[in-house]
């Protein structure tokens, strides 16, 4: 039986203002399915509820869609259980992801909700990113992560990767953000609220 049903699910994304066809929430169901499933024998997510779920991870991850532009070749690091590059699949399918993920067991998931959720163009790389990024052979347009430990090293690493014009995008807290951003201002940042019930903020970076 379903964790939630596909109206369930469209309910809980409403605030965040994400209107998902019926192919694209078939989708995140069994996607839902597989974090679950999967959550009761590793440790993917804290956070255990269903509703929770789609509100805090896919809501706040899908709302990066309408701070910037999705094409090309995005670069998620630290993926975990795939926030947010792997969701954002969701909504940008032509989009080419790249989820990098030091933990083999996570990897095995992001590996099997692609497999079984129809998610083409993803590779999953078990590595650290500053380990895997400094070998790399590969232009991001984008570079997405969720809950990661910002310093400098790792925005080296990333500003290495980013073609001109190209974004790094931060799921993070207010405080985090404004740290972030009095931190390292040799990039200019801008940032806007998943949606008004959300503590998480959409921190969008680019260099000057």
């Amino acid at each position: 039986m379903a964790a939630l049903s596909e109206s369930d699910i469209a309910r809980e994304l409403v605030p965040f203002e994400v209107e998902l066809s019926a192919p694209v929430l078939s989708q995140l169901r069994c996607y839902l399915e597989l974090l679950l499933r999967w959550n009761e024998r590793i440790n993917l997510t804290g956070i255990r509820d269903a509703k929770t779920i789609v509100r805090r991870l896919f809501g706040e991850s899908l709302s990066i869609a309408r701070a910037v532009e999705l094409r090309g070749c995005l670069v998620d690091v630290g993926s975990g259980a795939g926030f947010p590059g792997l969701a954002l699949k969701l909504v940008a399918p032509d989009l080419r992801v790249t989820l990098v993920e030091a933990r083999q067991k996570k990897c095995a998931f992001l590996k099997e909700v692609a497999r079984q959720c129809g998610f083409g163009g993803v590779a999953v790389v078990a590595e650290r990113f500053e380990d895997w990024a400094a070998k790399a052979r590969l232009s991001a347009s984008l570079i997405t992560t969720r809950a990661v430990v910002m310093d400098s090293r790792r925005l080296g690493a990333m500003k290495k990767l980013l073609v001109p014009g190209g974004k790094i995008v931060l799921l993070t807290t207010q405080e985090l953000s404004h740290k972030i951003q009095s931190e390292h201002n040799e990039w200019s940042w801008s940032s806007s609220e998943t949606s008004p019930m959300s503590k998480s903020v959409i921190l969008a970076g680019r260099m000057q």
